[in-house]
């Protein structure tokens, strides 16, 4: 956006005042040099002087359009656009910067419709393809932008705009060899411009491809040593690298310029919990309710501040994730210990919450419940246990219920020797889904152990991979029957009750049997989720969870060799403990 603009004021013809010139034209000559020198608010005064001896002086109120875009206004700026536009119709210059407005105020619709207005004019306006695209993007209409971008292209082959903007619409498409081959081109075609350095990190970043994007990130900031997000961003490849001090140190640069930026605090926040560091990092955590979409509910009460509740109700409502709630559902007991809490959840683990005791009331989210104070459920460490000290002396908090224990028990009779549960794919929309989520070809050579019998625990997503399997895999599959109605996990439980054990990846199904207190191994990548930390076997979460951790980058192989050789150890213990 304010390339373009700034590339528009800079326009050859306008160099200076000339007393040869009409009044208005030489005291718009003025406004603009106020504009270059990046004094925006003088200019916006000097453009409006214009506009008021020649209201109708169309290339003023454009002008006056892009510098209050550039002050962060842009639904007036959209105004003066639409105005400007109105009286030069043929001009597409105009019809594009309404488009960049209407989408800086998020309403894609109307910026797409004015892109395709430029494009009306002119089919071959490479601005407007690339604005057109980006909107489309914004939209989540990825197809159609990736053809958009395709275009552009095509029109402009030696742009590295068009090639990373390309690879940004690949990305979120899912179609991560495309696009990182568009960002190398792009990168190829401007190697001195940090933006295509950035976006080429992006597009390395979504592919977990981790060192790469740290580099394409240095080089950014190499180039624009102020480049915040390039700062931010660098700190999350470092994070996932396990270079904990290195990643804190990038996000710090990060705030250094940008000290409210909530994202880089989030972000430090996660860094700073992965290596231990709870009290900063909780606190961190707190900034995730400044950034805009982000998965947690608007708050429509006074927040709680962790003090005693002296007769107050409190909410907690859940956010984010089900494994999430189910992790962070432990504090609503805690809570309770000083007046009456509920529970706010996802309507499909309302039943399985419910029924544990946890608190006075389990509530579905939409739900009408009266409160005093109220908190966001990931917030309740920060409020009560902020050195996690308490965490696993509360488990189990969840139990199945009594009778689907004995159901499941009885269709579980058929399975010889140790009945370990497994579960293997998480929820693939999870942008680290790639990376903690294991084939369940991996999990195979576990059924090929004497004395051990599996049982899936997969739903969903990932549920598929059993298709393809011989019948006598040596897998129990209960399919359908598995929480086959509305309510999550109430059968997944009442299964692993009736387990020895459970190997799982990093999916809610390993919180569930955590927060059950049912023994688990958790199969986990060599940069884990900031909660299971960089280190170690065990965990503050969950005393019975043991962590079996890759050695190196995509080294399952390791992982899946150690759980294999505990396993057939343990099944050998229990089959001599038999005989």
């Amino acid at each position: 956006m304010l390339p373009l603009a700034k590339g528009r004021i800079s326009r050859e013809g306008l160099s200076g005042p000339d007393a040869r010139k009409p009044a208005a034209d030489r005291r718009l000559e003025t406004a603009l040099e106020l504009h270059r020198a990046g004094k925006l608010r003088q200019a916006c005064e000097a453009y409006r002087k214009v506009l008021k001896r020649a209201p109708h002086h169309a290339e003023a109120l454009h002008l006056l359009g892009l510098a209050t875009l550039e002050l962060g206004r842009p639904g007036r700026a959209a105004q003066l656009f639409a105005k400007a536009a109105a009286l030069a119709p043929a001009e597409t210059l105009y019809r594009l910067h309404l488009g960049e407005a209407e989408r800086a105020a998020g309403r894609l619709d109307e910026a797409a419709a004015a892109c395709r207005a430029a494009l009306d004019i002119d089919p071959a306006f490479f601005p407007a393809l690339a604005s057109l695209g980006n909107a489309l993007r914004a939209q989540g209409r990825l197809e159609e932008a990736i053809a958009c971008h395709r275009r552009a292209a095509e029109i402009a082959p030696g742009s590295a705009e068009a090639r990373s903007n390309l690879a940004l619409a690949l990305k979120d498409a899912g179609r991560l060899d495309e696009a990182e081959a568009a960002a190398r081109e792009a990168v190829g075609l401007a190697p001195d411009h940090p933006e295509i350095h950035f976006n080429h990190g992006n597009v390395l970043l979504a592919a977990a491809a981790f060192e790469e994007a740290e580099q394409a990130f240095a080089r950014a900031t190499a180039l624009e040593p102020r480049h915040v997000r390039a700062w931010c961003n660098r700190g999350v490849a470092l994070r996932e690298q396990g270079r904990g001090a290195q990643a804190c140190e990038s996000l710090r640069r990060a705030l250094a310029l940008a000290p409210d930026w909530a994202d880089a605090h989030w972000n430090l926040s996660l860094a700073l919990l992965v290596d231990g560091k709870f009290e900063e990092g909780w606190r961190e955590y707190e900034w995730r309710r400044r950034i805009p979409g982000f998965s947690m509910p608007r708050a429509s009460g006074p927040l709680w501040d962790g003090a005693p509740l002296a007769g107050r109700r409190l909410l907690l409502r859940a956010e984010q994730g089900l494994g999430d709630t189910i992790q962070f559902a432990r504090y609503a007991r805690a809570a309770a210990r000083s007046g009456p809490v509920a529970l706010e959840c996802p309507a499909a683990l309302a039943r399985l919450l419910s029924q544990s005791g946890l608190c006075e009331a389990v509530v579905a989210r939409g739900e009408d419940v009266a409160f005093d104070v109220e908190a966001a459920l990931m917030s309740a460490p920060f409020l009560l246990d902020p050195g996690l000290e308490c965490a696993g002396g509360m488990v189990p908090y969840l139990s199945a219920e009594p009778d689907r224990v004995c159901r499941w028990a009885r269709r579980l009779d058929a399975a010889r020797g140790l009945k370990v549960g497994v579960c293997w794919q998480g929820n693939p929309a999870y942008r680290a889904d790639r990376v903690r989520s294991i084939p369940l070809a991996r999990f195979l050579p576990l059924a090929g152990i004497p004395g051990v019998t599996l049982v899936s625990l997969q739903k969903g997503p990932g549920a598929d991979q059993l298709a393809g399997l011989p019948s006598d895999s040596g897998i129990m599959d209960f399919g359908a029957a598995l929480d086959e109605g509305s309510d999550a996990f109430v059968d997944t439980a009442a299964v692993m009750a009736n387990l020895d054990l459970v190997v799982t990846s990093d999916t809610a199904a390993a919180h569930l049997a955590g927060a059950l207190g049912i023994e688990t191994w958790l199969a986990l990548a060599f940069a884990p989720d900031w909660r299971w930390g960089r280190a170690g076997e065990t965990t503050p979460w969950y005393p019975a969870m043991r962590l079996f951790r890759q050695g190196a980058p995509g080294d399952w192989d390791g992982v899946f060799a150690k759980i294999a050789r505990e396993l057939a150890a343990r099944a050998g213990k229990a089959r001599g403990g038999k005989s």
